[in-house]
């Protein structure tokens, strides 16, 4: 079996009409039939937007330990 070197979780499939309501009832979301529709009808786009997040950085890689704003300041100028 080859190996998978995905960094997302993009060839994951879509989830189930079904699998959504699943995924609202155990967030604690008790939404009206015309709300879980409008769930539905968006959860595609969330889904697509956050699977395609990259995945296994390191910590060290979060940008707020990286992000050094000396470098955007300029020398010798007041703060």
């Amino acid at each position: 079996m080859p190996r998978d070197n995905r960094n997302d979780l993009t060839h994951l499939p879509p989830s189930t009409p079904e699998e959504i309501r699943l995924m609202a009832r155990k967030a604690g979301l008790d939404l009206p039939d015309e709300l879980m529709r409008q769930l539905i009808e968006a959860w595609p786009v969330y889904e697509a937007m956050t699977r395609r997040i990259p995945r296994g950085r390191s910590y060290s890689e979060e940008p707020a330990h990286i992000f050094r704003p000396a470098r955007f300041a300029k020398r010798g100028q007041p703060r």
